[in-house]
């Protein structure tokens, strides 16, 4: 009879055991699309930051731009030059398009 308490004892912790990590098993099966929206939610959280910087150094130069137009003549040649194409009277301007990227044709 000792022998048949000391099997029933070993064969419950077994099968405790067993439920245990069936149990546990489930809960993570629960949590594993869970986790996957975390991630996800955090690579978009990420590239939204990436954009904020971006758009912030964008306004940051747009008003150093805005502040150079209303105080400085030379940057406000240049941009009207440049942008609008425009010259002083009796100026003749050369545009020059960049040289071609591809290579010449084989002969």
């Amino acid at each position: 009879m000792n022998l048949h308490v000391k099997v029933w004892t070993k064969l419950q912790s077994l099968g405790f055991a067993m439920f245990a990590a069936v149990v546990a098993c489930g809960v993570g099966l629960l949590f594993l699309p869970l986790v996957r929206q975390s991630r996800a939610m955090q690579q978009y959280s990420l590239r939204l930051d990436r954009e904020i910087a971006r758009q912030d150094a964008l306004e940051k130069q747009q008003k150093t731009e805005i502040e150079a137009l209303k105080t400085d003549p030379a940057f406000v040649e240049r941009t009207a030059r440049n942008k609008l194409n425009l010259a002083r009277p009796g100026e003749t301007i050369f545009r020059f398009e960049p040289a071609p990227t591809t290579p010449p044709p084989a002969r």
